[in-house]
């Protein structure tokens, strides 16, 4: 049975950013190549304020994508962005992995799933349907070929030839296979983990052939997951709640940050820190493994969605109103 219940992630960034987004409902693309047909992402002056929903570093540029189909590129630590040469959708962009210096990945809306070779400069569509009724949060392809992306009612496609074809995979089954998968994020031990819906993490010890559920002390939504320096894991989600594992990802503990609004990405830092960012301005800063958090808001409130650590230990962060630094953080 299908749950009709709201993507509380989804939700959120609708709210945030006024975005009128498709609903979400039953599957229509097809397992085989690329059905992109809506256009190429327009080149627009004002791309470089607009919503931002994921940010990664590939090599010494950064990458980031939003709405409309907006891939932004920066080549000196952030200070300036420039948009993507190439993009051949605007369908709206929530989630980018980098599997290396020059290929990146981009997934979002429609199921739309686009590729690089050049870092980021020119993309070409690998998956989706600009009409379809999909939607994918998270996308992850390794050096070997092998990647997941996923999304929605427990959405999975799934590659192993370095996204030349994907084929829908059911990760779990029952109600547990319907669950909104919300980030993909990998142990030090190479588990894979994908932060869900209802205090849920799928784990797997297989890089993502066979999947188990486990349960956290926590009820919400988890948005968002990192390993840090030490080996420890941390994942977040709605209403500031944060959940930490020490032992691989079997068992979690939580803690609920007080004034904390929803968070949405969490970066890890050296000597075994991380950031985490989210609505209303909230950032957190963790130490000691993720054991210590503490919380500050940034004086604009702005809704910040995505986050990577600068060389000079500044942060840039994406947020619904372009990229932003932040300094005097790490």
């Amino acid at each position: 049975m299908r749950l009709h219940r709201p993507l509380t992630r989804r939700r959120w960034l609708a709210a945030a950013a006024t975005l009128a987004l498709p609903a979400l409902g039953a599957a229509r693309a097809d397992d085989g190549a690329a059905g992109v047909d809506d256009g190429a992402a327009r080149r627009r002056p004002l791309a470089v304020k607009g919503v931002l929903l994921d940010i990664a570093r590939a090599g010494q540029r950064l990458v980031a994508v939003g709405e409309r189909g907006h891939v932004l590129l920066s080549d000196d630590e952030g200070r300036q962005w420039r948009q993507a040469r190439s993009v051949p959708t605007r369908a709206t962009l929530t989630a980018l992995h980098a599997s290396d210096d020059r290929s990146l990945w981009a997934a979002g809306h429609g199921g739309v799933i686009l590729r690089s070779g050049d870092g980021g400069e020119h993309w070409t569509a690998a998956f989706g349907r600009a009409d379809g009724s999909d939607v994918l949060l998270a996308i992850r392809v390794e050096a070997d070929g092998r990647g997941l992306a996923v999304g929605g009612f427990g959405l999975a496609l799934r590659t192993s030839d370095a996204g030349a074809h994907w084929q829908r995979a059911e990760l779990l089954r029952g109600e547990d296979g319907e669950r909104h998968l919300n980030r993909i994020f990998v142990s030090a031990r190479a588990t894979w983990l994908i932060a869900a819906e209802g205090g849920h993490l799928l784990r797997s010890e297989d890089r993502g052939e066979r999947w188990q559920i486990v349960k956290t002390p926590y009820a919400g939504s988890l948005w968002s997951g990192a390993v840090l320096s030490g080996g420890a894991l941390i994942a977040c989600g709605m209403r500031g709640n944060v959940v930490r594992s020490i032992d691989d990802g079997r068992v979690w503990t939580h803690q609920a940050i007080a004034g904390a609004g929803s968070l949405a990405a969490v970066v890890a830092l050296p000597r075994d820190r991380c950031v985490l960012v989210g609505v209303d301005g909230s950032l957190v800063t963790g130490s000691q493994g993720g054991e210590k958090l503490a919380f500050r808001r940034l004086e604009d409130r702005s809704t910040l969605t995505g986050v990577v650590a600068l060389a000079n230990g500044a942060l840039a962060v994406t947020s619904t109103v372009g990229v932003r630094l932040v300094e005097g953080v790490t």
